[in-house]
């Protein structure tokens, strides 16, 4: 060992007034094991290289990886659906949650049984009438947020093009990685304690305090140890309430049922009989439904969400 890193030493100060490919800083153990056509392994040379701090001294550090942060709060909102996971007493339950990118505030969110884009404007217009609009949204490529046609508009998108806000999609899995995060940590800390519950509304009010607590007690690592609360203020963009609820309005044609109901994503609900056989209007607006035939209102509803409680009923 002692004679291989005598001859590499010998060798590097005899070739490198011989060659300029050896001067400087930027060397490579292999590169020099072969040009100099030594009858070592290249580790050995690094090993020669450090010992006599030849090691790429000069060489500027690798980029270090990026994290991106929005400047400001309301720069950049993201809006995700988590994966199902799976709640004892219910099923299998999935979350939409949008977040502030530089406070990681938690801005609304929600627990349902399907990813139906009615739940994401539900939770969208929570987060507006709560905190304002963001200068743009994050979100994946989903067919709630994005028309699969080139030259079609999905509803998100006219949503977002009518309040000047704009939509970013992210190519990368990683470009979402703070909600990915809050995905995690979700799970790991939140659905533990909360298998219990047997109504989809009592888990969704201990979201909310679960969401509470988040941003106005949890120490975030990713903030140096600041609260998300400490971080974030509300938008001062904000368009009137007509406007906004204007926006949020999703109407829809149905069918009345032989049985006197429609159906409305997954749910059922009760028409006057006279209307059987007759095509009428769903108009949702937050998480009141109304029903419609003409210009008259004839059914009023808060929306379903305890699918698996109505099914069990109805059987």
């Amino acid at each position: 060992m002692t004679d291989d890193i005598a001859i590499i030493t010998r060798s590097m100060r005899i070739q490198s007034t011989r060659s300029s490919k050896l001067q400087g800083p930027h060397r490579s153990s292999r590169f020099i094991r072969d040009l100099l056509a030594l009858p070592i392994h290249e580790e050995t040379v690094r090993r020669v290289l450090v010992k006599h701090h030849l090691e790429r001294s000069a060489l500027p550090p690798l980029k270090p990886i990026q994290r991106f942060e929005a400047k400001e709060p309301n720069d950049l909102w993201q809006i995700d659906i988590q994966g199902k996971v799976r709640f004892p007493l219910l099923g299998d339950l999935l979350l939409i949650l949008v977040k502030d990118d530089h406070s990681r505030f938690l801005l609304a969110g929600r627990w349902f049984f399907h990813q139906y884009k009615i739940n994401v404007f539900m939770v969208l217009h929570q987060a507006f009438l709560h905190w304002g609009l963001p200068k743009a949204i994050l979100s994946d490529k989903g067919s709630q947020f994005k028309a699969s046609s080139l030259h079609g508009e999905a509803e998100y998108q006219y949503l977002l093009r009518r309040l000047e806000i704009e939509p970013i999609y992210g190519r990368k899995p990683r470009t979402k990685g703070k909600l990915e995060n809050q995905f995690r940590f979700a799970q790991r800390d939140f659905v533990p304690e909360n298998l219990h519950h047997s109504q989809l509304e009592d888990l969704n009010a201990a979201w909310s305090q679960w969401v509470e607590w988040y941003n106005w007690q949890h120490r975030h690592k990713g903030l140096h140890g600041e609260c998300p609360a400490d971080r974030y203020v509300r938008s001062l963009r904000k368009p009137p309430p007509e406007d906004l609820e204007l926006l949020l309005i999703h109407e829809e044609p149905r069918k009345v049922m032989r049985d006197g109901c429609i159906s409305y994503y997954g749910q059922t609900y009760r028409i006057p009989d006279e209307h059987i056989g007759r095509r009428v209007w769903t108009v949702l607006k937050g998480e009141t439904l109304r029903i419609e035939y003409g210009k008259e209102v004839i059914a009023h509803y808060r929306v379903k969400t305890d699918y698996l409680q109505l099914r069990t009923n109805d059987s």
